[in-house]
This record gives C-alpha cells, sequence and structure tokens, in this order.
C-alpha cells in the first residue's frame, strides 16, 4: 500500500475503504488522513479541509482512543499548516504514553499504528504543489514515521507507565471524594465539582476544617504528584527513543521542542 495515495476524487472512497478493509483482515491498528480541496461558492477562496481516523481496535476493545476523528480546516491564510498538522498528528500518535487515558500503550504496537496512508485527489494535490507544499516530499515523511521501530525495552518501560497510571488512578478517584467532602464542610457548602484545584485551594485557605481533612488532602496531593512525576519521567524515556528516529519538517521541531518540556 502506498504511504500517499492520489487518485480521483471518484474513486478515493473506495481506495480509504479498501486500505481500512485491509488492515482489519489483518487486525492491525491503522491511521488513515485525507486532504482535501474545496472552494466558498461566492468568493472562490480556496480552503483544506483535513481528516484523519486512527484505530486501536486490536489493542483494547474498550480503549477512548480505540477509533479516533479529527477534522481541521485551513483558511486561505494558512493553507500551508494542512502539512504539518498531518505529521504533526501522527508525531503526537508515537507518544502517547504521556496520556493518562490510554492505560496499556504498547510502544511496539501504536509508535506507528503499524500502518499509515494519505489520501488527496488530483486537484489537491495540484493545489498543494502550487501553494508550495510538496507531496512527494509529504509521502516521505510519512514513510520515516511508518518505519519507525521500537527497541524492545520500551516494552518494560511501558509495562511501569500502565502500573504507575493504575495507581494513579486509584489515588485520584480518593482525592476526587475527599475534596468533595471538604466542599461540603465549607462555610458555604458547594456540592458540585466545578471548583478548580487553584479555586478549592483559595478556599481551603478561608476555611476551618478539621486537621484530619487537610492532612488527608495534602497526602493525596502529595501522592498524585510524585505519581505524575514518575510518569513523566516514563513518557520522557519513550519520547527520547522516538522522537530520535523520526525525522519531522523544520516547521515542526519548535513545537516537539515545546511538547518535550511539558511531559
Amino acid at each position: 500500500m502506498k504511504t500517499v495515495t492520489i487518485d480521483r476524487p471518484e474513486r478515493l472512497d473506495e481506495d480509504m475503504e479498501d486500505f481500512r478493509l485491509d488492515n482489519v483482515d489483518l487486525k492491525r491498528n491503522y491511521t488513515s488522513s485525507r486532504i482535501r480541496l474545496t472552494r466558498n461558492p461566492e468568493t472562490e477562496e480556496p480552503y483544506l479541509f483535513y481528516s484523519q481516523e486512527l484505530t486501536r481496535n486490536f489493542k483494547n476493545p474498550n480503549d477512548p482512543f480505540g477509533r479516533r476523528q479529527l477534522i481541521k480546516v485551513y483558511t486561505p491564510s494558512n493553507l500551508e499548516a494542512a502539512a504539518d498538522t498531518v505529521l504533526e498528528q501522527k508525531f503526537n500518535d508515537t507518544i502517547l504514553a504521556h496520556k493518562d487515558t490510554i492505560t496499556d500503550y504498547s510502544p511496539l504496537s501504536d509508535i506507528h499504528s503499524d500502518e499509515m496512508a494519505l489520501f488527496l485527489d488530483e486537484n489537491t494535490a495540484t493545489f498543494l504543489e502550487d501553494i508550495g507544499i510538496q507531496v512527494e516530499g509529504l509521502g516521505e515523511d510519512f514513510q520515516s514515521i511508518e518505519s519507525v521501530e521500537a527497541n524492545p525495552y520500551l516494552e518494560d518501560v511501558a509495562e511501569d507507565a500502565i502500573q504507575l497510571k493504575g495507581r494513579l488512578a486509584g489515588v485520584q478517584s480518593k482525592y476526587d471524594q475527599l475534596k468533595q467532602r471538604m466542599m461540603q464542610a465549607f462555610d458555604s457548602p458547594v456540592f458540585n465539582d466545578t471548583l478548580s484545584d487553584d479555586a478549592f485551594e483559595q478556599r481551603l485557605a478561608q476555611e476551618s476544617l478539621p486537621d484530619g481533612l487537610i492532612q488527608s488532602y495534602l497526602e493525596l496531593k502529595e501522592q498524585m504528584d510524585y505519581l505524575k512525576s514518575r510518569i513523566g519521567a516514563v513518557s520522557k524515556v519513550v519520547f527520547n527513543e522516538t522522537a530520535s528516529k523520526i525525522q519531522l519538517p523544520k516547521s515542526l521541531e519548535r513545537r516537539t521542542n515545546e511538547f518535550l518540556e511539558r511531559i
């Protein structure tokens, strides 16, 4: 299967369906992306629609990210951002370890979702070339991402992340329950969870609650901070292993560095 498929508009849906069925038959996770050119019927201004479907159905059927849809539109002022976003989203998919909601991240299977393809119709491909996005070069970028191989050592790292996230979920649940009890014990009780942590702590400084509640709150908060830092350290190992093998366009380097600073 070609990494980038360019075909007639009426054929493209069939091409994408063939790609999906091939991966379903082989029980592989995959990412299917599409860039489509449309125009404002009154002004003829061009708009690029980018859509992406990521499936991890063969990793965990209950995965909240098992089937994800992403749609973005680009106006004349930022049309060239479409190419960057295709790669940026795929790059983020390679480092899912940092997401607390994905408990079973596995670098060996999720690092590139097994298969990835980008689909464009002929008119869109021509337009992208006209505004300076090299479709052939985009295909090479996709190939460099798709062909990444993970070190088997990362399976152990991923297992650490799974255990840490499980512990964090348990502590988070106790923290949320305690926070509810404390809000209901305020002089002016709060009976919902709309208070952010910052707002909660501001209120807490003005309240007189039993020392036992305060101590339990501080202990749970300390445990969460510790587990989050451990998960961050694990994520950084996966990130460093992966990022060194993926050749991204120069325009993405700044955002990549910003991401690394956050985890």
